[in-house]
């Protein structure tokens, strides 16, 4: 199963190329977490504030189960 993955913001200091139009394509068995993507690609999840599947928030312990669901995370944003 095919997982596009979407980083924001502060996250793209670790992975610049990816972006909107460019996500990043990862093979995963079906069922595998958010938690564990997140893990895989080497984040904290302390680190990741929101998670969107297709544009609907989800938790860490979601199974995602959607072939060539789009998975993009954000950090705690902060502002003035």
């Amino acid at each position: 199963m095919k997982v596009l993955v979407k980083v924001f913001a502060t996250l793209r200091k670790k992975y610049p190329e990816i972006n909107d139009m460019n996500p990043l394509v990862l093979e995963f068995e079906e069922g595998v977490t958010a938690k564990e993507i997140i893990k895989k690609l080497d984040f904290q999840i302390s680190e990741i504030h929101l998670i969107l599947l297709n544009g609907r928030k989800i938790k860490p312990e979601t199974s995602i189960s959607d072939n060539n669901g789009i998975l993009s995370l954000f950090p705690p944003i902060g502002g003035g």
